[in-house]
């Protein structure tokens, strides 16, 4: 099951990433900012300026520092940057480097306050099952699905645990087809209609033997 497991989580990860990002700006793909740079110059000025030290990270991040970036995300924490702008980088950076484990408690500090916050709890249950638990990942996405029972994404995700995390077909199908009523033109619709016409039908319940009378 890990195989299969941890092919789920590199596909979905990223797609929960840009939910959780909640508007935030994504990484940028450029040099790590060098002593003298404008940025550095800034962050000498004021070391205090928590946009100063955000930029700084994200350059970092870019160019695959990743302990420099956390450093830097850290810092603008220290200095009063919101939960929801520095959770998802500092979680983004913690999932590169292959610190689940530390991600997942990133995400539960954060859940802890904002129970209501959808798209953590959507990064929670997928480094859940990046961990090998899929129970608590299930216990999560169904959460999702019972306080609103309206998101499409939810059942998309549960859909995908059940067929690759516990190789059942009929839950997994249940959950697609969910998601193709709630979402018929969403992104995922065209290859869940592809899969779900590519299965065979299902077997008929076995009729039970009739009971011979004396």
């Amino acid at each position: 099951m890990v195989k299969p497991m941890r092919q789920w989580f590199n596909q979905f990860v990223a797609a929960l990433f840009a939910v959780a990002a909640i508007g935030c700006v994504g990484a940028r793909r450029s040099s790590p900012a060098a002593a003298g740079t404008p940025l550095e110059q800034k962050l000498a000025q004021n070391p205090d300026d928590p946009q100063v030290n955000i930029a700084l990270g994200e350059a970092s991040e870019g160019a695959g520092d990743l302990l420099r970036a956390e450093q830097y995300y850290l810092r603008a924490e220290a200095l009063g940057v919101p939960q929801d702008r520095i959770v998802p980088r500092l979680v983004r950076v913690l999932v590169a480097a292959h610190r689940y484990d530390e991600a997942l408690d990133r995400c539960r500090r954060r859940l802890t306050t904002r129970p209501e916050d959808r798209a953590t709890r959507f990064v929670e249950a997928a480094l859940l099952v990046a961990l090998e638990r899929p129970k608590e990942a299930e216990r999560e996405l169904a959460a999702l699905v019972r306080t609103k029972p309206d998101d499409p994404q939810a059942y998309l995700a549960l859909g995908k645990l059940y067929r690759d995390g516990y190789n059942d077909r009929p839950r997994a199908r249940a959950m697609f087809e969910k998601y193709l009523e709630l979402a018929p033109s969403g992104e995922a619709a065209p290859a869940v209609r592809f899969e779900l016409a590519d299965e065979p039908p299902a077997a008929p319940p076995a009729t039970p033997d009739k009971e011979e009378r004396p």
